[in-house]
């Protein structure tokens, strides 16, 4: 099998790209050529194949309206990257695609040159981006369904991209065309991590669905200061920072140590609690090592999670996870077992859970344990690459 690895972004930057990269890693192990395509982006890993990269553009980085239109226009159909795909598989002639992250990039022109080839077409799903414009199926701080069965001018009324009206007109757009021609038909498997992802997708009408968990990445470790509380993932509202906010200020004997970046850095900097400490975005190593050294790790996301890394890596390094009971993340955690599970939003039940464990050495280092063992017995990785290997029609 030659695979074509196919996503907008080849650099870490979430949980679509821990998946690519520990993929991508996985595969040359096991002797597979693999041939990535992206986005030319000045933070890619090196590639043997970046020169026929498509040019990076992004709306929201364009200063002239010309230039704002022809990124919008750009993020909606992609000409340069389908050319520069075309040319690269006429050269390489790999016999499957993996695809992940293609929205607003690569876009879906590169799928009709993929079956114009013969390629055979797996394309994982990370969040919901084939039914909601935004991908999060969440606004006004909670979750959202609006959009589902192509009603895509809900995005636009509730102004759900970055809260501006042309960048919140422009998904919506690129939905609808995705819906008009029917993007289903050049992809053979839809991979969803998650149960819940799986069961919206077959709800929104999308066939030829399969589940499969992610893979979980290895990799070493960097000693970081040991903390009560570790949050670890994008500062956004979605990701429940306000909720995080919250849990430093009611506990303050409690140190909360913040790994990540995003526009609500400035509201936990400003804050001014003394035990809470934010160290921005850091290498992967040194993010496991600071979940191996803290007694709980949190995750209070506010939007329906599909299958996300926070509470893996969490539950691989040792942590305990307190986490929101939403979207795939009850499907990660035996609640009261391996992690405890709150409801999203309520910062009383985040609290309560939090100072329980905090209090508890004993409770604490059993869901540890627990947590480790289900780690142990769910994620295999030749089991992953074994199933992977079957959806992209290698045997």
């Amino acid at each position: 099998m030659k695979l074509l690895l196919a996503s907008s972004f080849l650099h870490p930057r979430g949980g679509d790209t821990t998946l690519l990269l520990a993929e991508w890693a996985g595969w040359r192990a096991r002797g597979v050529e693999v041939l990535p395509f992206a986005m030319r982006h000045p933070d890619n890993l090196a590639a043997p194949t970046e020169a026929r990269f498509p040019s990076w553009h992004a709306p929201r980085e364009s200063r002239s309206l010309g230039a704002k239109l022809l990124a919008l226009a750009q993020s909606t159909w992609n000409r340069e990257a389908a050319r520069a795909l075309d040319g690269l598989l006429r050269d390489t002639r790999p016999t499957a695609a993996h695809l992940h992250h293609l929205h607003r990039h690569l876009t879906s022109s590169i799928l009709p040159i993929l079956k114009a080839h013969g390629l055979r077409v797996a394309w994982t799903i990370h969040d919901y981006e084939l039914s909601c414009p935004t991908g999060l199926r969440y606004r006004d701080g909670a979750p959202c369904d609006d959009c589902r069965a192509g009603h895509y001018a809900a995005a636009i009324v509730g102004r759900c991209k970055d809260g501006r009206l042309l960048p919140s007109a422009a998904v919506a757009l690129e939905h609808a065309f995705h819906r008009y021609i029917d993007i289903q038909r050049y992809v053979d498997v839809f991979v969803a991590p998650s149960r819940a992802v799986a069961e919206a997708l077959r709800d929104d009408g999308i066939a030829r669905v399969v589940h499969l968990p992610n893979l979980l990445p290895t990799g070493g470790i960097v000693s970081r200061p040991a903390a009560d509380v570790v949050f670890a993932g994008r500062l956004t509202e979605e990701k429940g920072i306000y909720e995080l906010l919250g849990l430093a200020r009611a506990l303050p004997g409690a140190t909360v140590h913040v790994y990540g970046d995003g526009p609500l850095a400035t509201a936990l900097l400003s804050a001014g609690l003394a035990n809470l400490q934010v160290f921005g975005s850091r290498p992967t190593e040194e993010v496991r090592g600071a979940l191996a050294a803290a007694k709980l790790a949190i995750v209070p996301s506010r939007w329906p999670e599909n299958q996300p890394y926070a509470v893996l890596e969490a539950q691989a390094a040792g942590a305990v996870v307190v986490a929101s009971r939403v979207g795939g993340i009850p499907e990660m955690i035996d609640d009261g077992v391996d992690g405890v599970l709150v409801p999203p939003g309520e910062v009383d039940a985040l609290v309560a859970a939090v100072s329980r464990l905090l209090g508890d050495e004993e409770r604490r280092a059993r869901m540890a344990a627990a947590a480790k063992a289900r780690i142990a017995r769910e994620r295999d990785a030749e089991g992953w690459f074994a199933a992977m290997r079957t959806i992209l029609g290698g045997g």
